[in-house]
């Protein structure tokens, strides 16, 4: 097994990001490793494509590709029972994210979970959804209930959260998928 250690790279980020933050966010706040990452693709034009995956908070990256059974969120909100289920339809990657760098993308998560999205803009038609997010616990019930957190949308609509952070992540995410 490989382990990918971006932390050279963004440890910068990370000290700018924390830096700039205003003195009201908490680098901290429930950064206790229960945090999903999810890179994902979806498209239902000329056919059904549905693929990406998901590093879980343990750093293990688990890929997926057309799973017919897979549970989405529904109004952001996803139980954890369902993502584990997702999780149990995908297979184990040979990549384990190191637990430093996990700690650096669960910070930064923190600080983005905060952040308003932008007003989508429709780009297409037939392109899909290219989707960075984050799935972090929900205060309504953070046992059971998780909330997914949208960084970056790409495809027919376009959007993303205004947390400069939100870009960082999303950047690692695809950076991971091109690996």
């Amino acid at each position: 097994m490989k382990t990918i250690n971006f932390t050279n790279s963004f440890f910068i980020v990370l000290v700018v990001s924390v830096m700039t933050m205003s003195c009201t966010e908490k680098l901290t706040d429930n950064t206790d490793g229960n945090y999903y990452f999810q890179y994902e693709y979806v498209n239902n034009a000329w056919g059904y494509n549905h693929s990406g995956f998901t590093v879980t908070p343990s750093g293990e990256v688990y890929k997926f590709d057309k799973t017919t059974t897979w549970v989405f969120a529904q109004s952001n909100k996803l139980l954890l029972s369902d993502l584990l289920k997702n999780i149990s339809l995908s297979v184990k990657a040979d990549t384990l994210i190191s637990k430093t760098d996990m700690q650096v993308y669960l910070a930064l998560a923190s600080i983005a979970k905060s952040g308003a999205l932008s007003t989508p803009i429709s780009r297409g038609a037939d392109m899909g959804e290219l989707v960075c997010k984050v799935f972090v616990p929900s205060t309504s019930d953070p046992q059971r209930v998780y909330d997914e957190l949208i960084l970056t949308q790409t495809g027919d609509s376009e959007m993303h959260n205004l947390k400069p952070e939100s870009a960082v992540i999303a950047d690692w995410l695809t950076n991971l998928h091109l690996k």
